[in-house]
Protein backbone atom coordinates (compact mmCIF):
# COMPACT_ATOMS: atom_id res chain seq x y z
CA UNK A 1 0.00 0.00 0.00
CA UNK A 2 1.38 3.32 -0.58
CA UNK A 3 1.90 5.84 2.04
CA UNK A 4 -0.76 8.50 1.59
CA UNK A 5 -0.27 12.23 2.42
CA UNK A 6 -3.89 13.13 2.87
CA UNK A 7 -6.97 11.06 2.81
CA UNK A 8 -8.97 13.67 0.65
CA UNK A 9 -8.28 15.95 -2.02
CA UNK A 10 -9.26 19.56 -2.53
CA UNK A 11 -9.80 20.45 -5.94
CA UNK A 12 -10.89 23.80 -7.48
CA UNK A 13 -13.54 23.25 -9.70
CA UNK A 14 -14.30 27.08 -10.30
CA UNK A 15 -11.99 26.70 -13.22
CA UNK A 16 -13.92 24.02 -14.63
CA UNK A 17 -15.95 23.74 -17.38
CA UNK A 18 -19.16 22.25 -16.68
CA UNK A 19 -21.20 20.48 -19.66
CA UNK A 20 -23.76 19.55 -17.80
CA UNK A 21 -24.46 20.39 -14.08
CA UNK A 22 -22.30 18.48 -12.10
CA UNK A 23 -24.73 15.91 -10.16
CA UNK A 24 -21.33 14.46 -8.18
CA UNK A 25 -19.77 16.46 -5.26
CA UNK A 26 -16.39 16.77 -6.23
CA UNK A 27 -15.42 19.05 -3.73
CA UNK A 28 -13.53 16.63 -1.60
CA UNK A 29 -12.38 13.76 -2.91
CA UNK A 30 -10.93 10.38 -1.43
CA UNK A 31 -7.62 9.79 -3.07
CA UNK A 32 -7.20 6.93 -4.68
CA UNK A 33 -4.16 4.51 -3.81
CA UNK A 34 -2.16 2.12 -5.09
CA UNK A 35 -3.40 -1.31 -3.62
CA UNK A 36 -1.52 -4.28 -4.74
CA UNK A 37 -1.86 -8.01 -3.52
CA UNK A 38 1.59 -7.86 -2.49
CA UNK A 39 2.01 -5.27 -0.07
CA UNK A 40 5.45 -3.71 -1.79
CA UNK A 41 4.67 -3.40 -4.93
CA UNK A 42 6.05 -0.61 -6.83
CA UNK A 43 5.45 0.48 -10.16
CA UNK A 44 7.86 0.00 -12.84
CA UNK A 45 10.19 2.92 -13.22
CA UNK A 46 11.27 4.58 -16.48
CA UNK A 47 14.70 3.53 -15.76
CA UNK A 48 13.27 -0.30 -15.58
CA UNK A 49 11.04 0.47 -18.73
CA UNK A 50 14.10 1.87 -20.74
CA UNK A 51 16.08 -1.24 -20.20
CA UNK A 52 13.69 -2.89 -22.51
CA UNK A 53 14.69 -0.74 -25.39
CA UNK A 54 17.29 -1.13 -27.47
CA UNK A 55 19.61 1.59 -26.47
CA UNK A 56 20.71 2.40 -29.96
CA UNK A 57 17.01 3.46 -30.70
CA UNK A 58 16.30 4.93 -28.39
CA UNK A 59 16.49 8.81 -28.84
CA UNK A 60 16.21 8.10 -32.59
CA UNK A 61 12.94 7.81 -34.48
CA UNK A 62 12.60 6.65 -38.62
CA UNK A 63 8.71 7.26 -39.78
CA UNK A 64 7.76 5.25 -42.93
CA UNK A 65 4.69 6.51 -44.77
CA UNK A 66 2.70 3.12 -45.67
CA UNK A 67 0.13 3.40 -48.73
CA UNK A 68 -2.94 2.90 -48.25
CA UNK A 69 -5.44 -0.42 -49.20
CA UNK A 70 -6.99 -0.20 -52.47
CA UNK A 71 -10.69 0.17 -52.32
CA UNK A 72 -12.89 -2.06 -54.74
CA UNK A 73 -13.85 -0.70 -58.00
CA UNK A 74 -17.61 0.65 -56.59
CA UNK A 75 -15.67 2.53 -53.46
CA UNK A 76 -13.11 3.70 -55.67
CA UNK A 77 -13.73 7.54 -54.94
CA UNK A 78 -12.37 6.69 -51.34
CA UNK A 79 -8.79 6.04 -52.40
CA UNK A 80 -7.41 9.48 -51.66
CA UNK A 81 -8.60 12.37 -49.66
CA UNK A 82 -11.53 14.72 -49.81
CA UNK A 83 -13.63 16.58 -47.89
CA UNK A 84 -16.75 15.47 -49.76
CA UNK A 85 -16.45 12.08 -48.08
CA UNK A 86 -14.40 12.53 -45.06
CA UNK A 87 -16.06 15.28 -43.06
CA UNK A 88 -14.57 13.65 -39.77
CA UNK A 89 -10.94 14.47 -40.99
CA UNK A 90 -7.77 12.23 -40.83
CA UNK A 91 -6.08 9.44 -38.03
CA UNK A 92 -2.88 9.05 -37.85
CA UNK A 93 -2.72 5.08 -37.46
CA UNK A 94 1.15 4.28 -36.08
CA UNK A 95 2.19 0.78 -35.97
CA UNK A 96 5.56 -0.53 -34.91
CA UNK A 97 7.28 -1.64 -37.70
CA UNK A 98 8.37 -4.81 -36.05
CA UNK A 99 4.94 -6.45 -36.42
CA UNK A 100 3.21 -4.03 -39.52
CA UNK A 101 4.04 -6.92 -41.55
CA UNK A 102 1.80 -9.45 -39.35
CA UNK A 103 -0.95 -6.99 -38.58
CA UNK A 104 -0.95 -5.27 -42.12
CA UNK A 105 -4.38 -6.75 -43.44
CA UNK A 106 -5.90 -6.12 -40.17
CA UNK A 107 -5.04 -2.35 -40.44
CA UNK A 108 -6.21 -2.49 -43.80
CA UNK A 109 -9.77 -3.66 -42.57
CA UNK A 110 -9.40 -1.00 -39.91
CA UNK A 111 -8.56 1.61 -42.81
CA UNK A 112 -11.95 0.36 -44.54
CA UNK A 113 -14.02 0.56 -41.80
CA UNK A 114 -12.99 3.90 -40.78
CA UNK A 115 -13.69 5.18 -44.55
CA UNK A 116 -16.92 4.04 -44.25
CA UNK A 117 -17.58 5.82 -40.92
CA UNK A 118 -16.29 9.39 -42.72
CA UNK A 119 -12.64 9.10 -41.21
CA UNK A 120 -9.11 9.44 -43.76
CA UNK A 121 -6.96 7.21 -42.17
CA UNK A 122 -3.11 7.44 -42.56
CA UNK A 123 -0.49 4.26 -41.95
CA UNK A 124 2.88 4.81 -40.63
CA UNK A 125 5.17 2.75 -38.84
CA UNK A 126 7.63 3.82 -36.84
CA UNK A 127 10.96 2.42 -36.01
CA UNK A 128 12.83 4.13 -32.55
CA UNK A 129 11.66 5.57 -29.01
CA UNK A 130 11.91 9.09 -29.20
CA UNK A 131 8.49 10.42 -28.63
CA UNK A 132 9.65 14.29 -29.51
CA UNK A 133 10.41 12.60 -33.42
CA UNK A 134 6.45 11.35 -33.10
CA UNK A 135 4.99 14.38 -31.85
CA UNK A 136 6.67 16.47 -34.70
CA UNK A 137 5.66 13.98 -37.50
CA UNK A 138 1.84 14.15 -36.09
CA UNK A 139 1.89 18.05 -35.93
CA UNK A 140 2.95 17.85 -39.71
CA UNK A 141 -0.07 16.03 -40.38
CA UNK A 142 -3.11 19.07 -41.78
CA UNK A 143 -6.40 18.35 -40.14
CA UNK A 144 -5.79 15.45 -37.95
CA UNK A 145 -8.04 14.49 -35.68
CA UNK A 146 -6.85 11.81 -33.83
CA UNK A 147 -3.98 8.95 -33.40
CA UNK A 148 -4.13 5.03 -32.85
CA UNK A 149 -1.03 3.56 -31.70
CA UNK A 150 -0.46 -0.16 -32.30
CA UNK A 151 2.15 -2.36 -30.83
CA UNK A 152 5.02 -0.65 -29.11
CA UNK A 153 4.66 2.91 -30.00
CA UNK A 154 7.13 5.82 -27.99
CA UNK A 155 6.22 6.34 -24.35
CA UNK A 156 6.90 9.63 -23.17
CA UNK A 157 7.16 9.51 -19.29
CA UNK A 158 6.47 12.76 -16.81
CA UNK A 159 7.75 13.23 -13.35
CA UNK A 160 6.72 15.01 -10.56
CA UNK A 161 7.77 15.80 -7.07
CA UNK A 162 4.51 16.35 -5.11
CA UNK A 163 2.20 13.43 -6.59
CA UNK A 164 0.07 11.81 -4.06
CA UNK A 165 2.63 8.84 -3.48
CA UNK A 166 6.32 8.44 -4.72
CA UNK A 167 5.29 5.52 -6.55
CA UNK A 168 3.45 7.04 -8.96
CA UNK A 169 5.90 10.54 -9.36
CA UNK A 170 6.71 9.48 -13.21
CA UNK A 171 4.68 7.83 -15.61
CA UNK A 172 3.46 7.41 -19.27
CA UNK A 173 1.46 10.62 -19.82
CA UNK A 174 0.03 10.50 -23.61
CA UNK A 175 -1.37 13.88 -23.13
CA UNK A 176 2.24 15.02 -24.54
CA UNK A 177 1.18 13.49 -27.98
CA UNK A 178 -2.09 15.20 -27.58
CA UNK A 179 -1.04 18.81 -27.14
CA UNK A 180 0.03 19.37 -30.29
CA UNK A 181 1.04 22.80 -29.20
CA UNK A 182 1.95 23.11 -26.01
CA UNK A 183 5.55 23.00 -24.82
CA UNK A 184 6.75 20.20 -22.96
CA UNK A 185 10.49 20.19 -21.50
CA UNK A 186 12.82 18.19 -19.47
CA UNK A 187 14.72 20.64 -17.90
CA UNK A 188 17.28 17.73 -15.98
CA UNK A 189 17.37 15.58 -19.48
CA UNK A 190 16.89 12.42 -17.51
CA UNK A 191 14.15 11.44 -20.27
CA UNK A 192 11.53 12.66 -18.32
CA UNK A 193 9.39 15.77 -19.30
CA UNK A 194 8.19 17.80 -15.74
CA UNK A 195 6.92 21.26 -17.13
CA UNK A 196 4.56 22.16 -19.65
CA UNK A 197 3.63 26.11 -20.86
CA UNK A 198 1.24 27.38 -22.91
CA UNK A 199 -2.04 26.69 -23.42
CA UNK A 200 -2.28 22.39 -22.48
CA UNK A 201 -5.51 22.24 -23.84
CA UNK A 202 -5.49 19.09 -26.44
CA UNK A 203 -6.15 19.23 -30.59
CA UNK A 204 -6.36 15.86 -30.70
CA UNK A 205 -7.50 12.39 -29.06
CA UNK A 206 -4.68 9.32 -28.64
CA UNK A 207 -5.46 5.96 -28.09
CA UNK A 208 -3.39 3.03 -27.14
CA UNK A 209 -3.43 -0.67 -29.26
CA UNK A 210 -0.89 -2.03 -26.45
CA UNK A 211 -1.28 -5.32 -25.67
CA UNK A 212 -0.70 -6.95 -22.10
CA UNK A 213 1.78 -9.48 -23.12
CA UNK A 214 4.97 -9.33 -25.39
CA UNK A 215 5.89 -5.49 -24.87
CA UNK A 216 2.43 -4.38 -26.38
CA UNK A 217 3.25 -6.32 -29.60
CA UNK A 218 1.55 -9.83 -29.36
CA UNK A 219 0.41 -9.47 -33.10
CA UNK A 220 -2.25 -12.75 -32.30
CA UNK A 221 -4.34 -10.52 -30.14
CA UNK A 222 -3.69 -7.25 -32.18
CA UNK A 223 -5.14 -8.93 -35.00
CA UNK A 224 -8.40 -10.60 -33.30
CA UNK A 225 -9.11 -7.38 -31.53
CA UNK A 226 -9.41 -5.63 -35.50
CA UNK A 227 -11.80 -8.53 -36.30
CA UNK A 228 -13.41 -8.28 -33.30
CA UNK A 229 -14.17 -4.69 -34.14
CA UNK A 230 -14.96 -4.88 -37.43
CA UNK A 231 -17.48 -7.83 -36.43
CA UNK A 232 -19.00 -4.51 -33.81
CA UNK A 233 -19.46 -2.32 -36.49
CA UNK A 234 -21.21 -4.75 -38.67
CA UNK A 235 -23.23 -5.23 -36.23
CA UNK A 236 -22.68 -8.32 -35.89
CA UNK A 237 -21.10 -8.97 -32.33
CA UNK A 238 -24.28 -7.36 -30.37
CA UNK A 239 -24.57 -4.17 -28.65
CA UNK A 240 -26.21 -2.85 -25.46
CA UNK A 241 -27.27 0.69 -24.44
CA UNK A 242 -27.16 -0.45 -20.61
CA UNK A 243 -24.40 0.71 -18.06
CA UNK A 244 -23.13 -0.76 -14.92
CA UNK A 245 -21.52 1.50 -12.06
CA UNK A 246 -19.93 -0.41 -9.36
CA UNK A 247 -17.95 2.05 -6.92
CA UNK A 248 -16.04 1.28 -3.92
CA UNK A 249 -16.88 2.20 -0.72
CA UNK A 250 -14.40 5.09 -0.85
CA UNK A 251 -16.58 6.83 -3.53
CA UNK A 252 -20.26 5.54 -3.05
CA UNK A 253 -21.44 9.15 -3.33
CA UNK A 254 -20.37 8.58 -6.95
CA UNK A 255 -23.51 6.70 -7.82
CA UNK A 256 -23.46 6.57 -11.29
CA UNK A 257 -20.70 8.21 -11.89
CA UNK A 258 -23.33 10.57 -14.18
CA UNK A 259 -23.54 7.48 -17.14
CA UNK A 260 -27.46 8.58 -17.33
CA UNK A 261 -25.49 11.86 -19.33
CA UNK A 262 -25.95 9.80 -22.13
CA UNK A 263 -27.61 6.43 -21.11
CA UNK A 264 -31.05 6.08 -19.97
CA UNK A 265 -31.46 5.92 -15.91
CA UNK A 266 -33.87 2.54 -16.05
CA UNK A 267 -30.77 1.01 -18.33
CA UNK A 268 -28.10 1.53 -15.80
CA UNK A 269 -27.37 -0.61 -12.81
CA UNK A 270 -25.69 1.08 -9.81
CA UNK A 271 -23.77 -1.01 -7.26
CA UNK A 272 -22.40 1.17 -4.64
CA UNK A 273 -23.91 -0.25 -0.91
CA UNK A 274 -20.24 -1.48 0.70
CA UNK A 275 -21.81 -4.35 1.68
CA UNK A 276 -22.26 -5.25 -2.22
CA UNK A 277 -19.31 -3.94 -3.70
CA UNK A 278 -17.28 -7.26 -3.55
CA UNK A 279 -15.14 -9.42 -5.37
CA UNK A 280 -17.86 -11.80 -6.05
CA UNK A 281 -20.09 -9.11 -7.02
CA UNK A 282 -17.83 -7.82 -8.96
CA UNK A 283 -16.70 -10.87 -11.00
CA UNK A 284 -20.56 -11.59 -11.82
CA UNK A 285 -21.17 -8.02 -12.79
CA UNK A 286 -18.52 -7.65 -15.13
CA UNK A 287 -19.39 -11.04 -17.49
CA UNK A 288 -22.69 -9.89 -17.84
CA UNK A 289 -23.09 -7.63 -21.14
CA UNK A 290 -23.27 -3.95 -21.16
CA UNK A 291 -22.31 -1.01 -23.05
CA UNK A 292 -20.51 1.23 -20.88
CA UNK A 293 -19.20 -0.27 -17.40
CA UNK A 294 -17.29 1.81 -14.76
CA UNK A 295 -15.74 0.26 -12.11
CA UNK A 296 -14.18 2.39 -9.33
CA UNK A 297 -11.59 0.58 -6.73
CA UNK A 298 -8.25 0.87 -5.18
CA UNK A 299 -5.98 -0.67 -7.66
CA UNK A 300 -2.53 -1.45 -9.31
CA UNK A 301 -1.55 -2.94 -12.55
CA UNK A 302 -1.92 -6.03 -11.54
CA UNK A 303 -6.07 -5.64 -9.93
CA UNK A 304 -8.78 -4.46 -8.06
CA UNK A 305 -9.22 -4.73 -4.02
CA UNK A 306 -12.68 -4.25 -2.80
CA UNK A 307 -13.54 -3.51 0.52
CA UNK A 308 -15.51 -5.47 2.53
CA UNK A 309 -15.86 -6.13 6.79
CA UNK A 310 -12.82 -7.03 8.05
CA UNK A 311 -10.22 -6.66 5.37
CA UNK A 312 -10.61 -6.46 1.27
CA UNK A 313 -11.20 -8.93 -2.09
CA UNK A 314 -8.41 -8.97 -4.19
CA UNK A 315 -9.55 -9.50 -7.92
CA UNK A 316 -5.70 -10.60 -9.79
CA UNK A 317 -5.62 -9.59 -13.74
CA UNK A 318 -5.54 -13.48 -14.02
CA UNK A 319 -9.33 -13.45 -14.12
CA UNK A 320 -9.74 -11.70 -16.68
CA UNK A 321 -6.79 -13.15 -18.66
CA UNK A 322 -7.38 -16.65 -17.49
CA UNK A 323 -11.12 -17.02 -16.07
CA UNK A 324 -13.99 -15.07 -17.70
CA UNK A 325 -12.89 -12.11 -19.96
CA UNK A 326 -15.40 -9.21 -19.28
CA UNK A 327 -18.27 -9.14 -21.48
CA UNK A 328 -18.84 -5.15 -21.82
CA UNK A 329 -18.29 -3.11 -24.38
CA UNK A 330 -16.68 0.17 -23.02
CA UNK A 331 -15.02 0.48 -19.84
CA UNK A 332 -13.91 3.90 -17.54
CA UNK A 333 -11.88 2.22 -15.02
CA UNK A 334 -11.58 4.55 -11.97
CA UNK A 335 -9.12 1.94 -10.88
CA UNK A 336 -5.42 3.58 -9.55
CA UNK A 337 -2.32 2.94 -12.22
CA UNK A 338 -4.78 -0.19 -14.09
CA UNK A 339 -3.65 1.17 -17.55
CA UNK A 340 -0.11 1.40 -16.79
CA UNK A 341 0.37 -0.21 -20.55
CA UNK A 342 3.79 -0.49 -19.61
CA UNK A 343 3.63 -2.75 -16.87
CA UNK A 344 3.12 -6.87 -18.24
CA UNK A 345 0.03 -8.08 -18.18
CA UNK A 346 -1.19 -4.62 -16.93
CA UNK A 347 -5.19 -4.86 -16.11
CA UNK A 348 -6.47 -2.75 -18.40
CA UNK A 349 -5.47 -3.97 -21.60
CA UNK A 350 -7.34 -7.42 -20.55
CA UNK A 351 -10.51 -5.59 -20.41
CA UNK A 352 -9.69 -5.16 -24.57
CA UNK A 353 -8.02 -8.12 -25.54
CA UNK A 354 -8.78 -11.55 -25.57
CA UNK A 355 -6.48 -14.24 -24.10
CA UNK A 356 -6.91 -17.41 -26.91
CA UNK A 357 -9.61 -20.13 -25.64
CA UNK A 358 -12.64 -20.33 -23.65
CA UNK A 359 -15.10 -17.08 -23.62
CA UNK A 360 -14.21 -14.55 -25.99
CA UNK A 361 -13.42 -10.75 -24.50
CA UNK A 362 -15.89 -8.11 -26.05
CA UNK A 363 -14.45 -4.76 -24.72
CA UNK A 364 -13.15 -2.19 -27.66
CA UNK A 365 -11.85 0.75 -25.73
CA UNK A 366 -10.94 1.90 -21.99
CA UNK A 367 -10.40 4.87 -20.31
CA UNK A 368 -8.35 4.95 -17.20
CA UNK A 369 -4.97 5.57 -15.76
CA UNK A 370 -1.57 5.00 -16.03
CA UNK A 371 -0.67 6.28 -12.41
CA UNK A 372 -2.49 7.39 -8.94
CA UNK A 373 -5.38 9.13 -9.83
CA UNK A 374 -7.93 8.59 -12.42
CA UNK A 375 -10.98 10.63 -13.97
CA UNK A 376 -13.54 12.84 -12.08
CA UNK A 377 -15.86 15.42 -14.03
CA UNK A 378 -17.55 12.38 -15.54
CA UNK A 379 -20.69 14.52 -16.38
CA UNK A 380 -17.99 16.23 -19.11
CA UNK A 381 -16.80 13.41 -20.19
CA UNK A 382 -20.54 11.52 -20.89
CA UNK A 383 -22.50 14.64 -21.91
CA UNK A 384 -20.73 15.13 -25.31
CA UNK A 385 -21.59 11.14 -26.02
CA UNK A 386 -25.40 12.22 -25.75
CA UNK A 387 -25.32 14.36 -28.93
CA UNK A 388 -22.81 11.49 -30.88
CA UNK A 389 -19.37 11.81 -29.90
CA UNK A 390 -17.43 8.82 -30.12
CA UNK A 391 -15.36 7.99 -27.52
CA UNK A 392 -12.13 9.72 -28.61
CA UNK A 393 -14.31 12.88 -29.37
CA UNK A 394 -15.43 12.74 -25.84
CA UNK A 395 -12.35 12.27 -24.12
CA UNK A 396 -10.84 15.40 -25.97
CA UNK A 397 -13.68 17.27 -24.85
CA UNK A 398 -13.25 16.27 -21.13
CA UNK A 399 -9.44 17.23 -21.13
CA UNK A 400 -10.54 21.20 -23.06
CA UNK A 401 -13.32 21.40 -20.50
CA UNK A 402 -10.56 21.18 -17.62
CA UNK A 403 -9.06 24.59 -19.14
CA UNK A 404 -6.34 26.00 -20.76
CA UNK A 405 -3.90 25.10 -17.77
CA UNK A 406 -3.38 22.32 -15.07
CA UNK A 407 -3.00 23.22 -11.37
CA UNK A 408 -0.71 20.73 -8.98
CA UNK A 409 -4.28 19.22 -8.37
CA UNK A 410 -4.97 18.22 -11.67
CA UNK A 411 -1.92 16.72 -12.68
CA UNK A 412 -2.02 14.68 -9.72
CA UNK A 413 -5.42 13.40 -10.88
CA UNK A 414 -5.30 13.19 -14.27
CA UNK A 415 -1.53 13.47 -15.74
CA UNK A 416 -1.80 9.61 -16.36
CA UNK A 417 -5.13 9.22 -17.96
CA UNK A 418 -4.74 7.22 -20.77
CA UNK A 419 -7.17 5.67 -23.84
CA UNK A 420 -6.96 2.12 -24.52
CA UNK A 421 -8.40 0.54 -27.61
CA UNK A 422 -10.47 2.18 -30.79
CA UNK A 423 -11.34 6.00 -30.31
CA UNK A 424 -13.62 6.23 -33.28
CA UNK A 425 -16.60 4.03 -32.01
CA UNK A 426 -19.13 4.19 -29.37
CA UNK A 427 -21.76 1.94 -27.89
CA UNK A 428 -24.10 2.50 -31.09
CA UNK A 429 -21.48 1.63 -33.69
CA UNK A 430 -22.72 -2.33 -32.81
CA UNK A 431 -26.39 -1.21 -33.32
CA UNK A 432 -26.13 -1.32 -37.17
CA UNK A 433 -28.20 -3.10 -39.09
CA UNK A 434 -27.61 -6.60 -40.44
CA UNK A 435 -28.61 -6.64 -44.07
CA UNK A 436 -30.80 -9.70 -44.99
CA UNK A 437 -32.19 -9.41 -48.52
CA UNK A 438 -31.69 -8.62 -51.46
CA UNK A 439 -28.60 -10.68 -51.03
CA UNK A 440 -25.27 -9.15 -52.28
CA UNK A 441 -24.59 -9.10 -56.02
CA UNK A 442 -28.30 -10.11 -56.75
CA UNK A 443 -29.01 -9.94 -60.45
CA UNK A 444 -32.95 -9.49 -61.07
CA UNK A 445 -35.23 -9.75 -64.69
CA UNK A 446 -38.56 -8.94 -64.08
CA UNK A 447 -40.54 -6.07 -64.47
CA UNK A 448 -41.70 -4.05 -63.20
CA UNK A 449 -38.75 -3.63 -60.94
CA UNK A 450 -40.68 -4.17 -58.01
CA UNK A 451 -37.93 -4.78 -55.04
CA UNK A 452 -38.39 -5.59 -51.30
CA UNK A 453 -35.41 -4.84 -49.11
CA UNK A 454 -35.13 -6.10 -45.44
CA UNK A 455 -33.19 -6.20 -42.45
CA UNK A 456 -32.70 -7.31 -38.92
CA UNK A 457 -33.64 -5.48 -35.85
CA UNK A 458 -31.49 -3.79 -33.98
CA UNK A 459 -31.54 -4.91 -30.29
CA UNK A 460 -32.46 -1.21 -29.14
CA UNK A 461 -35.81 -0.33 -28.12
CA UNK A 462 -37.74 2.14 -30.13
CA UNK A 463 -35.81 2.21 -32.84
CA UNK A 464 -36.60 3.60 -36.46
CA UNK A 465 -34.79 3.20 -39.72
CA UNK A 466 -33.64 4.91 -42.79
CA UNK A 467 -33.07 3.28 -46.27
CA UNK A 468 -30.41 4.53 -49.31
CA UNK A 469 -31.14 3.34 -52.17
CA UNK A 470 -28.42 4.32 -55.30
CA UNK A 471 -28.50 3.88 -59.02
CA UNK A 472 -24.96 3.82 -60.57
CA UNK A 473 -25.36 6.46 -63.38
CA UNK A 474 -29.20 7.35 -62.38
CA UNK A 475 -27.35 11.09 -61.17
CA UNK A 476 -24.40 11.65 -63.31
CA UNK A 477 -22.99 9.54 -66.23
CA UNK A 478 -20.49 6.33 -64.68
CA UNK A 479 -20.94 7.17 -61.25
CA UNK A 480 -23.05 6.60 -57.97
CA UNK A 481 -24.95 9.36 -56.93
CA UNK A 482 -23.21 9.21 -53.15
CA UNK A 483 -19.86 9.50 -54.68
CA UNK A 484 -20.84 13.29 -55.97
CA UNK A 485 -22.48 13.90 -52.50
CA UNK A 486 -25.96 13.63 -53.74
CA UNK A 487 -28.80 10.82 -53.26
CA UNK A 488 -30.57 8.99 -55.50
CA UNK A 489 -33.37 7.60 -52.58
CA UNK A 490 -33.57 8.43 -48.82
CA UNK A 491 -36.25 7.41 -46.52
CA UNK A 492 -36.52 7.67 -43.03
CA UNK A 493 -38.99 7.33 -40.12
CA UNK A 494 -39.23 3.65 -41.57
CA UNK A 495 -40.67 1.72 -38.15
CA UNK A 496 -40.64 -2.11 -39.49
CA UNK A 497 -37.77 -3.95 -41.13
CA UNK A 498 -38.42 -3.77 -44.49
CA UNK A 499 -39.19 -1.33 -47.72
CA UNK A 500 -40.88 -2.03 -51.38
CA UNK A 501 -39.21 0.26 -54.17
CA UNK A 502 -39.75 0.21 -57.76
CA UNK A 503 -36.26 0.85 -58.90
CA UNK A 504 -35.17 3.43 -61.55
CA UNK A 505 -33.84 1.22 -64.66
CA UNK A 506 -31.76 -1.58 -65.73
CA UNK A 507 -28.57 -0.73 -64.45
CA UNK A 508 -26.42 -1.87 -60.77
CA UNK A 509 -27.67 -0.45 -57.74
CA UNK A 510 -26.74 -0.76 -53.74
CA UNK A 511 -29.00 -0.39 -50.93
CA UNK A 512 -28.00 0.59 -46.85
CA UNK A 513 -29.49 0.61 -44.03
CA UNK A 514 -28.94 2.95 -40.45
CA UNK A 515 -31.03 3.10 -37.31
CA UNK A 516 -32.57 6.14 -35.73
CA UNK A 517 -32.55 5.96 -31.63
CA UNK A 518 -33.36 8.63 -29.47
CA UNK A 519 -32.95 11.23 -32.11
CA UNK A 520 -29.75 10.05 -32.97
CA UNK A 521 -28.58 8.87 -36.01
CA UNK A 522 -26.55 5.66 -36.12
CA UNK A 523 -23.97 4.34 -38.41
CA UNK A 524 -24.71 3.47 -41.80
CA UNK A 525 -24.56 -0.19 -42.61
CA UNK A 526 -22.16 -1.19 -45.56
CA UNK A 527 -23.47 -0.90 -48.60
CA UNK A 528 -24.81 -4.46 -50.59
CA UNK A 529 -25.11 -4.68 -54.33
CA UNK A 530 -27.67 -6.00 -56.44
CA UNK A 531 -28.78 -5.63 -60.50
CA UNK A 532 -31.80 -5.17 -62.98
CA UNK A 533 -31.35 -6.55 -66.85
CA UNK A 534 -34.75 -5.17 -67.90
Amino acid sequence: MAKQPTKFSKLNLSKIIQLRKFKIKYDNIRNLELLDKNKNYKLESFNQYRLKIDSNIFKILTIWGRSRPTFNSDEAYLQNYSSLHYTKGKVAIIVNSGIYDAVRASINQYVIDLAHDGYFGLVYTVNGASPSGLKNHLKSIIGLKGAVMVGSVPVAWFEMSDDFDDSSSEFPCDLYYMDLNGNWTDPDGDGKFSTNTGTVQPEIWVSRVWTPTEGGNNTQQIIEFFNRNHQFRLGLSGCSRNGLSLIDDDWEHFGDCAMDSFLPSAGIETITDPAQTTGDRYKTEINSTRGWVTIGAHSSPNGHSFKKSGGSDWVSNTYLRDTRPPKGFFYNLYACSNTRFTTDNYMGGWYIFDNPGGEQCRGLAAVGSTKTGSMLYFENFYTPMASGKVVGEAYKDWWIALGPDHDLGERRWFYGMSLLGDPTINWWNGATPVLIGPSNEAVFNHFPRNTTFTWAAVPVSGATYTIEIDAFGARNSGQWAAQTGEHWLVQSGITGTSFNHIFVGAQRGRWRIKANVSGLNLPWSEWRYFRYTI
